[in-house]
């Protein structure tokens, strides 16, 4: 490994334009409801206050959110593998992702689907606010054996045109199913020279032959699923990295929120750091930039340690997004590098950037 030169840094943003890239997984709608409660009076039909809503605002979520951060790296396209429901949220999501230059052929529109939605209330009164009990829209019951089919039929007529499939696994009863996955790594074995990123909320150590990106929770629940997590030493979690690389020979990224990432690849293991700001920051969605930065500059073809510095790069951009996912463009990510040297923690990152 060496440091990260700002000349590289660009070179591989620059690769990154001719990356066509698809994301497989559970696109769902983020919403911002906010309610000025000095509007609220007693319901007349129950012992309740109302919320009364005077503002919205509607982002992607999920891996509509890592489509829009994919986007926003300008790569040669971007192309979207899912199941969105014929309802008011699936038409939003889709004029919104239409909007960032989503490609949405691929995309199945079933009437028995809800197209997910996570919807905050925001709680407003003089100049206080306050998250309330979040609302969702989800899916009772799986896919089914035909829609799984047809998915699919999908995915695998395009592979041939891709650089890079991401797969974010993140509902239950979401569009990666246990067939699903069993399909995807069938394919992962029969098409090596694509690259293949992972981030799934249960199911990260049920992949093969691919990257994958767990956080520090999900990796501790992959390697030892009948321990609590507090009683895990990181000593352990990276000698079980380490075997599993050494197993699959693909790189392993464990993010850490603000300790930045782990990464093992080729027999090693380093931690890179993440970019800390002052408050305030929101880490919503974060994890989704990272994930995009990390695929799209590995389909660039950068070694896994730059990837990863790379990807924390656009973190940093999206942590100061406040009550939206937010994304991080090329020209974001050069900026932050160069501000680098007054981030919180800039002697960490001057052992990883500039000439040696």
């Amino acid at each position: 490994m060496t440091r990260l030169t700002r000349e590289r840094l660009i070179e591989i943003l620059e690769a990154c334009r001719g990356v066509r890239a698809g994301v497989l997984g559970d696109f769902n709608l983020d919403a911002y409801w906010y309610a000025e409660m000095t509007l609220s009076q007693l319901s007349r039909e129950t012992p309740l206050f109302p919320r009364p809503v005077v503002r919205e605002t509607y982002s992607p979520g999920g891996a509509a959110n890592v489509a829009w951060n994919l986007a926003a790296l300008s790569p040669a396209q971007v192309e979207a593998f899912s199941v969105f429901g014929f309802d008011w949220r699936g038409d939003l999501l889709t004029a919104i992702l239409k909007d960032f230059g989503i490609n949405l052929a691929s995309v199945m529109f079933e009437k028995e689907h809800l197209t997910p939605l996570f919807g905050k209330i925001i709680l407003m009164a003089q100049e206080n606010e306050q998250e309330d009990a979040r609302l969702d829209f989800t899916n009772d019951r799986p896919l089914t054996l035909e829609q799984e089919r047809r998915l699919m039929e999908k995915l695998e007529d395009r592979l041939p045109g891709l650089d890079v499939l991401v797969i974010a696994d993140y509902l239950d009863n979401g569009v990666v199913t246990e067939r699903v996955r069993r399909r995807l790594n069938h394919l992962a074995k029969e098409n090596p020279d694509l690259v293949w990123v992972v981030d799934s909320r249960q199911h990260v150590g049920d992949f093969r032959a691919m990257v994958l990106k767990p956080n520090q929770v999900e990796a501790a629940g992959m390697f030892f699923p009948e321990r609590p997590y507090p009683s895990i030493q990181p000593e352990e979690l990276v000698e079980a990295a380490m075997t599993q690389n050494r197993a699959t020979g693909k790189p392993l990224v464990v993010t850490m929120g603000e300790r930045g990432c782990l990464l093992i690849d080729k027999g090693e293991s380093v931690r890179l750091p993440a970019v800390l700001h002052p408050p305030p920051v929101d880490t919503v969605g974060a994890g989704d930039t990272f994930l995009s930065a990390l695929a799209t500059c590995l389909a660039a073809r950068a070694e896994a340690w730059e990837a990863c510095l790379i990807a924390n790069l656009a973190a940093g951009v999206t942590v100061k997004c406040l009550r939206v996912t937010g994304t991080a463009s090329a020209e974001q990510i050069i900026q932050e590098y160069d501000a680098l040297p007054r981030a919180v923690n800039a002697v960490e990152w001057s052992e990883w950037i500039g000439e040696r």
